[in-house]
């Protein structure tokens, strides 16, 4: 029943028989209720889902606001990849919108498949890295409005500087201050999220450089870090900025 399962799903696509047969025996079913909760936010992260039937919201509550409806997962959706990034707690809850039929896999059969079957391991962390990036996007649209708060209050930062500073250098620093406070924001984010960091090393104005910690060292899946989630948000911001890089 699982392999059959797993063939229609559309996260696996284009894997071969072998691959899908190797994968098989790491998942098993389970099926929800309307309304009810499969995981809550800060719980053991111990199982990556995908959903077959039915829909799923990803809430994420932050310290500083309001509970956020982050993200839908629909049919061929995944979540729940704390479990997958080795994360020691969900960093989102998940709740069933009507009845919902999953198949599910231990975070630590991830790690268990990726060392005896190299590639399909690296093919599975590949595909797990485009969701999470895709769903970084969206969850930015609801993440900015709280990220800004704390960022454009530039009669604040103005007074941190002389007077007979000229009006180009003010404005450089206090956009150098700006990113600086994004990125401080979004580092607090990413901890919530998945237990990562990031800290903000340099900016010239076209080039923003960071250095990546916590969770974040040594993952597979920091580049989705880097860019889906760090560059997708600072580009909001800095739409003219050039490159940002982890040193």
């Amino acid at each position: 029943m699982t392999l059959e399962l797993l063939k229609e799903l559309s996260f696996f696509a284009g894997l071969s028989k072998e691959d899908l047969e190797h994968l098989s025996p790491y998942f098993s079913y389970q099926s929800f209720r309307a309304g009810q909760e499969i995981f809550a936010q800060d719980e053991l992260a111990e199982y990556l889902y995908l959903v077959i039937v039915g829909c799923v919201i990803i809430k994420f509550k932050p310290d500083d606001g309001p509970p956020m409806k982050v993200a839908h997962i629909k049919p061929g959706g995944v979540f729940g990849w704390s479990a997958a990034m080795g994360n020691v707690t969900y960093t989102s809850g998940a709740e069933c919108v009507d009845d919902c039929n999953t198949l599910k896999m231990r975070g630590s059969d991830i790690r268990k498949l990726r060392k005896k079957y190299p590639d399909l391991g690296q093919a599975l962390l590949d595909r797990l890295a485009s969701v999470i990036s895709e769903r970084w996007q969206n969850r930015q649209s609801k993440v900015i409005s709280l990220l800004s708060q704390g960022i454009y209050r530039p009669e604040v930062a103005r007074k941190k500087y002389k007077e007979t500073e000229t009006v180009e250098n003010e404005q450089e620093k206090l956009k150098e201050e700006q990113m600086k406070a994004l990125v401080e924001q979004l580092s607090a984010y990413i901890d919530h999220f998945h237990g990562g960091s990031v800290e903000f090393v340099s900016f010239d104005g076209k080039n923003l450089k960071v250095k990546l910690g916590g969770a974040c060292l040594g993952c597979p899946l920091s580049p989705a870090t880097l860019h889906g989630w760090v560059e997708g948000t600072v580009r909001q911001f800095f739409p003219d900025i050039v490159q940002v890089e982890a040193i």
